[in-house]
Protein backbone atom coordinates (compact mmCIF):
# COMPACT_ATOMS: atom_id res chain seq x y z
CA UNK A 1 0.00 0.00 0.00
CA UNK A 2 2.90 2.29 0.75
CA UNK A 3 4.23 1.71 -2.75
CA UNK A 4 0.91 2.77 -4.29
CA UNK A 5 0.76 5.90 -2.15
CA UNK A 6 4.29 6.89 -3.07
CA UNK A 7 3.61 6.12 -6.78
CA UNK A 8 0.45 8.27 -6.62
CA UNK A 9 2.17 11.21 -4.91
CA UNK A 10 5.15 11.11 -7.25
CA UNK A 11 3.09 10.81 -10.47
CA UNK A 12 -0.35 12.20 -9.65
CA UNK A 13 -0.17 14.86 -12.42
CA UNK A 14 0.56 12.16 -14.99
CA UNK A 15 -2.31 9.99 -13.71
CA UNK A 16 -4.77 12.88 -13.92
CA UNK A 17 -3.57 13.73 -17.44
CA UNK A 18 -3.85 10.06 -18.46
CA UNK A 19 -7.45 9.92 -17.21
CA UNK A 20 -8.29 13.12 -19.13
CA UNK A 21 -6.71 11.72 -22.32
CA UNK A 22 -8.66 8.46 -21.97
CA UNK A 23 -11.96 10.31 -21.48
CA UNK A 24 -11.28 12.56 -24.49
CA UNK A 25 -10.28 9.53 -26.58
CA UNK A 26 -13.55 7.77 -25.74
CA UNK A 27 -15.53 10.89 -26.66
CA UNK A 28 -13.70 11.24 -30.00
CA UNK A 29 -14.23 7.57 -30.86
CA UNK A 30 -17.94 7.89 -29.99
CA UNK A 31 -18.40 10.97 -32.17
CA UNK A 32 -16.57 9.38 -35.12
CA UNK A 33 -18.59 6.17 -34.78
CA UNK A 34 -21.85 8.13 -34.72
CA UNK A 35 -20.82 10.20 -37.74
CA UNK A 36 -19.86 7.24 -39.91
CA UNK A 37 -22.27 4.62 -38.58
CA UNK A 38 -25.19 6.86 -37.60
CA UNK A 39 -28.75 5.67 -37.85
CA UNK A 40 -29.69 7.64 -40.97
CA UNK A 41 -32.26 5.44 -42.68
CA UNK A 42 -32.37 7.32 -45.98
CA UNK A 43 -29.65 8.49 -48.31
CA UNK A 44 -31.56 11.80 -48.56
CA UNK A 45 -31.57 12.45 -44.81
CA UNK A 46 -34.40 14.83 -43.91
CA UNK A 47 -34.59 16.53 -47.31
CA UNK A 48 -37.69 14.53 -48.28
CA UNK A 49 -39.70 15.40 -45.19
CA UNK A 50 -43.29 16.07 -46.20
CA UNK A 51 -43.14 14.23 -49.53
CA UNK A 52 -45.99 11.94 -48.45
CA UNK A 53 -48.46 14.83 -48.80
CA UNK A 54 -47.39 15.64 -52.37
CA UNK A 55 -46.33 12.26 -53.69
CA UNK A 56 -46.47 11.96 -57.49
CA UNK A 57 -48.33 8.73 -58.21
CA UNK A 58 -47.94 6.42 -61.20
CA UNK A 59 -51.36 7.55 -62.41
CA UNK A 60 -50.20 11.17 -62.43
CA UNK A 61 -47.04 10.19 -64.31
CA UNK A 62 -49.04 8.29 -66.92
CA UNK A 63 -51.53 11.14 -67.36
CA UNK A 64 -48.68 13.61 -67.82
CA UNK A 65 -46.90 11.46 -70.41
CA UNK A 66 -50.16 10.67 -72.22
CA UNK A 67 -51.09 14.35 -72.43
CA UNK A 68 -47.68 15.13 -73.93
CA UNK A 69 -47.78 12.22 -76.35
CA UNK A 70 -51.23 13.31 -77.60
CA UNK A 71 -49.69 16.57 -78.83
CA UNK A 72 -49.09 16.58 -82.61
CA UNK A 73 -45.66 18.20 -82.23
CA UNK A 74 -44.31 15.65 -79.75
CA UNK A 75 -42.94 12.31 -80.89
CA UNK A 76 -42.30 10.80 -77.44
CA UNK A 77 -41.90 11.81 -73.83
CA UNK A 78 -40.97 10.37 -70.47
CA UNK A 79 -41.17 11.39 -66.82
CA UNK A 80 -38.98 10.14 -63.99
CA UNK A 81 -39.15 11.17 -60.33
CA UNK A 82 -36.06 10.81 -58.15
CA UNK A 83 -36.35 12.27 -54.68
CA UNK A 84 -37.61 15.85 -55.05
CA UNK A 85 -36.60 16.19 -58.71
CA UNK A 86 -38.87 15.45 -61.66
CA UNK A 87 -36.99 14.69 -64.89
CA UNK A 88 -38.99 15.24 -68.08
CA UNK A 89 -37.60 14.24 -71.47
CA UNK A 90 -39.42 15.29 -74.65
CA UNK A 91 -38.54 14.36 -78.23
CA UNK A 92 -40.20 16.64 -80.75
CA UNK A 93 -41.08 15.89 -84.36
CA UNK A 94 -38.82 17.14 -87.12
CA UNK A 95 -39.25 20.77 -88.08
CA UNK A 96 -40.47 22.03 -84.70
CA UNK A 97 -38.89 25.34 -83.73
CA UNK A 98 -37.11 25.85 -80.44
CA UNK A 99 -39.60 28.52 -79.36
CA UNK A 100 -42.55 26.15 -79.90
CA UNK A 101 -40.78 23.39 -78.01
CA UNK A 102 -39.99 25.63 -75.04
CA UNK A 103 -43.57 26.87 -74.89
CA UNK A 104 -44.93 23.30 -74.96
CA UNK A 105 -42.61 22.33 -72.11
CA UNK A 106 -43.71 25.34 -70.08
CA UNK A 107 -47.36 24.58 -70.81
CA UNK A 108 -46.88 20.99 -69.65
CA UNK A 109 -46.26 22.27 -66.12
CA UNK A 110 -49.90 23.35 -65.97
CA UNK A 111 -50.92 19.70 -65.58
CA UNK A 112 -49.47 19.75 -62.05
CA UNK A 113 -51.23 21.42 -59.14
CA UNK A 114 -49.54 24.31 -57.37
CA UNK A 115 -48.60 22.18 -54.34
CA UNK A 116 -46.48 19.93 -56.58
CA UNK A 117 -44.82 22.88 -58.28
CA UNK A 118 -43.96 24.34 -54.87
CA UNK A 119 -42.35 21.10 -53.66
CA UNK A 120 -40.56 19.52 -56.64
CA UNK A 121 -37.78 20.79 -58.89
CA UNK A 122 -38.40 20.12 -62.60
CA UNK A 123 -35.66 19.39 -65.15
CA UNK A 124 -36.60 19.35 -68.83
CA UNK A 125 -34.59 17.90 -71.69
CA UNK A 126 -36.10 18.74 -75.07
CA UNK A 127 -34.74 17.48 -78.33
CA UNK A 128 -35.51 17.66 -82.03
CA UNK A 129 -33.45 15.91 -84.66
CA UNK A 130 -31.90 17.90 -87.47
CA UNK A 131 -33.41 17.72 -90.94
CA UNK A 132 -32.72 19.32 -94.28
CA UNK A 133 -34.92 22.28 -93.34
CA UNK A 134 -33.94 22.73 -89.67
CA UNK A 135 -30.85 22.33 -87.54
CA UNK A 136 -32.61 20.60 -84.66
CA UNK A 137 -31.78 21.23 -81.02
CA UNK A 138 -30.98 19.65 -77.70
CA UNK A 139 -31.58 21.94 -74.77
CA UNK A 140 -32.15 21.61 -71.05
CA UNK A 141 -34.34 23.70 -68.80
CA UNK A 142 -35.01 23.78 -65.10
CA UNK A 143 -37.65 25.06 -62.73
CA UNK A 144 -36.79 25.40 -59.07
CA UNK A 145 -39.49 24.77 -56.49
CA UNK A 146 -39.00 28.33 -55.27
CA UNK A 147 -39.08 29.80 -58.78
CA UNK A 148 -41.93 30.61 -61.10
CA UNK A 149 -40.66 29.92 -64.61
CA UNK A 150 -38.38 27.72 -66.64
CA UNK A 151 -34.77 28.72 -67.16
CA UNK A 152 -33.17 27.36 -70.33
CA UNK A 153 -29.47 26.82 -70.88
CA UNK A 154 -27.76 28.71 -73.67
CA UNK A 155 -25.16 26.37 -75.10
CA UNK A 156 -25.92 26.83 -78.78
CA UNK A 157 -22.80 27.13 -80.86
CA UNK A 158 -22.41 30.45 -82.59
CA UNK A 159 -20.86 30.21 -86.01
CA UNK A 160 -19.34 33.21 -87.72
CA UNK A 161 -20.39 33.78 -91.29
Amino acid sequence: MKKLKSLWYENRVLFVLLIIVLICGCIVIGVIAKYFFGSSSSKYGDRLDGIEEVLITDEMKNNFVDSLNNDDLIQSSSLKVIGKIVYVSILFNDGVSLIEAESRALASLLTFEEKYLDFYDFNFTIKANSTENSEGFLIMGARNANGNGLVWNNNTEISEE
